[in-house]
C-alpha cells in the first residue's frame, strides 16, 4: 500500500507494537511523527518527546505537528505482577493504568482532531484488546478496564465527528511477542496457556498489524468507521 503523502503521528513509537507500526508506515511512504518518552534507537520517523500523561505536554507536542492525517494511539501499560482481581489491585495500580491508557489516548485524540479536520481525511486508529471486550481480561482489572474504556472512547470519535471526515476505530491485537506482556510469556505456567488459548497456535508478531493499521490510515478503508478489527489468532472467536 502507497502512504505516499500521508502524515502520521503514533504514540508509544518507540515501543514493541509501536515501533513496528512506525516502521510498517514508513516503509509504505508515510511521513511518521513518533510521539514517545523515549526516543528510538534506529527509525528513521520524527521524534518528538513528550509526557502522554500530562495535558500541557501533549499539546505542545501536536503544536510541533503543522500537517496530520492519522493518528495511532499505540502507547499502554500492562502492570503485570500488580494488576489482579480487583479486590487486589492498589489505587496506584489502577490509577497509574488508566493514566497511560485512557487518559494518554484521550489527550493524544483531544489535540489531534483538529488536524484530522483540517486533513479532510482524518483517521484515528486505537491499539484495544482482548481483554477489553472477553472474558480475557481476567485477573487484570484495571488493564481490562483500560482497554474497554479505550474502545468506547473510539466508537464516541466516530460518532461525534462523521460530519468532518474523520473515522475513528480499532485495532485489537492478540497475544504480543513484546517486552509490555514478557512476564508473561516468561512464565513457565501462563505462557504455554496463553498459546494454548490462541487457536492459529502461536504468538503474534507486531507486524502483523501493520497491513490492517495501513489500510485503516489510508483512504481505502473510508467506509470504515466505528469499528474494532480482530488480529489476535482467533483469541476472541473462541
Amino acid at each position: 500500500m502507497n502512504l505516499s503523502g500521508y502524515n502520521v503521528a503514533i504514540t508509544g513509537g518507540s515501543g514493541g507494537i509501536g515501533s513496528a507500526l512506525a516502521t510498517g508506515l514508513i516503509d509504505a511512504g508515510a511521513t511518521v511523527f513518533n510521539l514517545d518518552s523515549v526516543k528510538p534507537a534506529d527509525q528513521n520517523s520524527n521524534y518528538i518527546a513528550v509526557d502522554l500523561v500530562n495535558e500541557p505536554s501533549v499539546q505542545k507536542a501536536f503544536g510541533q505537528i503543522e500537517k496530520l492525517d492519522a493518528i495511532i494511539v499505540s502507547a499502554g501499560v500492562q502492570l503485570v505482577g500488580s494488576d489482579s482481581k480487583i479486590a487486589n489491585v492498589t489505587l496506584e495500580t489502577w490509577q497509574r493504568t488508566i493514566d497511560v491508557n485512557m487518559t494518554g489516548a484521550f489527550l493524544s485524540v483531544k489535540y489531534a482532531i483538529p488536524l484530522l479536520i483540517d486533513s479532510g481525511r482524518g483517521s484515528v486508529v486505537l491499539i484495544g484488546s482482548p481483554t477489553g471486550i472477553t472474558m480475557e481480561g481476567a485477573g487484570y482489572t484495571a488493564y481490562g478496564a483500560s482497554k474497554a474504556g479505550m474502545m468506547g472512547l473510539s466508537r464516541i470519535i466516530a460518532v461525534d465527528y462523521k460530519e468532518v471526515g474523520v473515522r475513528s476505530n480499532v485495532v485489537v491485537p492478540g497475544t504480543m511477542s513484546t517486552p509490555l506482556i514478557k512476564k508473561i510469556w516468561d512464565d513457565p505456567e501462563k505462557g504455554p496457556d496463553l498459546i494454548r488459548r490462541t487457536p492459529l497456535g502461536r504468538m503474534g508478531d507486531p507486524r502483523d498489524l501493520v497491513g490492517i493499521v495501513n489500510w485503516l490510515v489510508s483512504e481505502d478503508s473510508s467506509f470504515a468507521t466505528g469499528a474494532s478489527y480482530a488480529v489476535d489468532g482467533g483469541m476472541t472467536a473462541r
